[in-house]
């Protein structure tokens, strides 16, 4: 094993393994000291630093005599690996809804969707930003939803909206 051509990261974790007291990635100013301080503990131990490192030839599988699991205990050892309880995912698909809801709604329509979640307009916003930030384009919000608007902001609002006829066979 040869000190000079390992990583930082190997010597230490060598260090931390043959060593006394643990050190830390900020412990040694150099590679060199590292190097030095490992000779020395090796030196002090009488350690043997070229066998020292070499991983353990495996041995030989010895063949169970005890049933392999069924086919049918695999799924449920996946379910219970699941993580979270699928408000981001959810959060994300509405934000990509065109409609383009306010986060607070969305906030409000996770909640209701996912039982025991506590998502915010706040936390909506987050996962709005991490999306764009990955190159997601998220079609743009209402400022408000038009139950949340007063008289004014309504009349406001209801200014855009265009009455469409409807057809001769309706």
């Amino acid at each position: 094993m040869k000190l000079e051509e390992m990583s930082m990261k190997d010597l230490l974790a060598l260090h931390n393994r043959i060593g006394d007291k643990q050190a830390g990635p900020k412990t040694f100013a150099s590679r060199g000291k590292l190097v030095a301080r490992i000779e020395a503990i090796a030196a002090d131990k009488n350690i043997d630093l070229a066998s020292f490192g070499r991983p353990q030839q495996p041995e030989a599988a010895v063949p169970s005599t005890q049933p392999q699991a069924e086919a049918t205990e695999a799924p449920k050892a996946a379910e219970a690996k699941q993580r979270g309880k699928g408000i981001g995912a959810l959060a994300r698909q509405i934000l990509l809804d065109p409609a383009g809801y306010p986060h607070a709604l969305i906030a409000a329509m996770v909640n209701a969707q996912v039982e025991g979640a506590q998502a915010t307009d706040k936390s909506v916003r987050w996962y709005a930003n991490e999306m764009r930030k990955k190159g997601i384009e998220v079609p743009p919000r209402q400022k408000a939803h038009p139950a949340d608007m007063d008289a004014e902001q309504s009349v406001e609002a209801m200014k855009t909206v265009r009455v469409v006829e409807p057809a001769a066979d309706d």
